[in-house]
């Protein structure tokens, strides 16, 4: 019945717009924009309330609120940038645009031109002089007063969520801006953008399973990029000395609140530097990136549970090793352990053991216990070499590798190492991957063997330190919202059975037939 009555109020808006010439479908194919609502509210903020001038501006946007009261239309109108008042007079408006005073609903889009002013009730305003209607929201669009609820529907229309979910559209832009904060700093220091093949015939760059796929013009079976690791040095071989991509990365594993099988990440590469060189570049690239877009080094989020809290951007970050936060956090000494000590331990804890590598304990080991505490930015470093098949090994004791990761709010950020830069160390690590995977089966996170890049290395790969930087789930941790898929614009939706309006009443399409032209 609800159904009905709207479908039944659109089709009489539409035959009303039709016979007054006005209908947006037909006369609307674009509209002059002089300023933006943010924009218009800051230069004119020195206005005393009941103050007007003669500056006049064109702004478009979407009605969010409306509210009648006699001969005045008072119209909350959002742009991009965020909101603005609008103050229509009904004396001032000409036929047959009068009759689109009663029309226009919560949902539609004007173009309105007027003089800037500040109403007496203090708020800043445009005084409309001319108007136009450029387009209607065909279905009704609950807006504040319920918003989407229903977790399904929020990522089947993601539309909908993000156009009433303000901390989740806040996010999509400040993801954007910290993107473009990264990509100054890197720009500055020389570094060069490049852009990796996404679909590969051997998959690397990290420990994790491919989506499969086949490429039809060679019969041959390909890969989605994990990373774009491998590709990134052999770029540096090339000569691209200093060499980064913001890349998507597809991973076909879990979906949780903090992993997704499609991300985005920065990663960097810098020649004749080494995991320290990386890891102040790291630090660099996320404080600053966040002082610029949320302005502070300190950012008060609110967690999921509703609690807030002060995350500290400031640098240096705290920096321990991997051993040193399980014993901090943990109260755990496992230096020196052997694996059975270790598998002991891991059992008390109740952690996965199934890996036969030392160092997958170890890192289990630390997840259970200190992870989650890592509130504000911290480098953990020296992870078991056995775990970290391309970096260089820990000059001091090759048992470790010159590798850390960074944690923010309990969450893995970031992930950096001195690269492995000797071809027949890194031929011995892949075989031993390839060796594990043979004897522990697919499920076990191995790199696969990679002759080509090996080749790229026999040519000579200088000193080199690379770093990852996860991007959603930074901005997740900033945004406090509680699903790495919040801060994702769209993703994967099993396609569900629905009717569109032309379905639902066939007389819209006798609206507009005449406008689908065929030869």
């Amino acid at each position: 019945m609800v159904q009905e009555t709207w479908v039944k109020n659109l089709v009489e808006k539409i035959s009303k717009l039709r016979d007054l010439g006005l209908d947006p479908y037909r006369v609307a194919y674009r509209y002059d924009v002089t300023a933006f609502s943010e924009d218009i509210k800051n230069k004119y903020s020195h206005l005393q309330p009941g103050e007007e001038t003669n500056d006049t501006v064109s702004v478009a946007g979407r009605i969010w609120h409306i509210r009648r009261h006699g001969g005045i239309l008072f119209i909350d109108l959002y742009d991009q940038m965020g909101r603005i008042q609008i103050v229509l007079r009904r004396d001032t408006v000409k036929p047959p645009k009068d009759a689109l005073l009663d029309l226009i609903d919560k949902g539609d889009f004007l173009g309105i031109k007027g003089r800037i002013i500040r109403t007496k009730a203090g708020e800043i305003s445009i005084l409309a002089e001319d108007f136009d209607l450029l387009s209607i929201a065909w279905r009704p669009i609950p807006f504040h007063e319920f918003g989407v609820k229903d977790p399904e529907q929020r990522y089947r229309e993601r539309y909908l969520d993000i156009l009433l979910n303000s901390k989740v559209r806040k996010a999509l832009v400040d993801l954007y801006k910290i993107e473009m904060t990264m990509r100054l700093i890197l720009d500055k220091k020389n570094f060069v953008e490049v852009h990796t093949p996404k679909i590969q015939p051997i998959y690397g760059g990290a420990l994790a399973k491919p989506f499969v796929t086949k490429i039809e013009a060679l019969d041959r079976m390909g890969y989605l990029s994990i990373a774009p690791e491998t590709y990134l040095k052999r770029l540096v071989v090339a000569g691209l000395h200093r060499v980064y991509e913001i890349a998507v990365c597809f991973r076909n594993e879990d979906i949780d609140v903090t992993h997704y099988p499609e991300f985005i990440q920065l990663e960097a590469y810098k020649a004749f530097g080494d995991w320290n060189d990386i890891l102040d570049l790291t630090e660099e690239l996320v404080a600053e990136s966040v002082k610029a877009v949320y302005g502070d080094y300190k950012v008060e989020i609110t967690k999921p549970d509703g609690e807030k809290e002060t995350l500290d951007f400031s640098r240096p970050f705290k920096k321990m090793t991997l051993e040193e936060a399980v014993e901090t956090y943990g109260g755990i000494n496992i230096k020196n352990k052997t694996h059975e000590e270790l598998v002991e331990i891991a059992k008390q804890l109740g952690v996965g053991i199934d890996d036969p590598r030392k160092g997958k304990l170890v890192e289990n080991i630390f997840e259970k216990v200190a992870e989650k505490k890592l509130r504000n930015p911290t480098f953990i470093t020296l992870f078991p070499r056995d775990i970290s098949p391309l970096a260089r090994p820990y000059r001091v004791d090759p048992n470790y590798a010159e590798r850390f990761e960074l944690y923010i709010a309990g969450m893995e950020v970031g992930n950096g190492y001195s690269e492995l830069n000797n071809p027949i160390i890194q031929y011995m690590a892949f075989k031993e991957e390839e060796e594990l995977r043979k004897k522990a089966g697919r499920g076990t996170e191995t790199h696969p063997m990679d002759k080509d890049f090996i080749r790229a290395l026999e040519y000579g790969l200088p000193p080199t330190g690379g770093t990852g930087i996860g991007l959603y789930r930074l901005i997740q941790i900033l945004s406090g919202l509680p699903s790495i898929k919040d801060v994702i614009p769209f993703t994967y939706v099993i396609p569900d059975d629905f009717q569109t309006l032309a379905e639902i009443e066939p007389k819209l399409i006798e609206f507009y037939k005449d406008l689908y032209v065929k030869e």
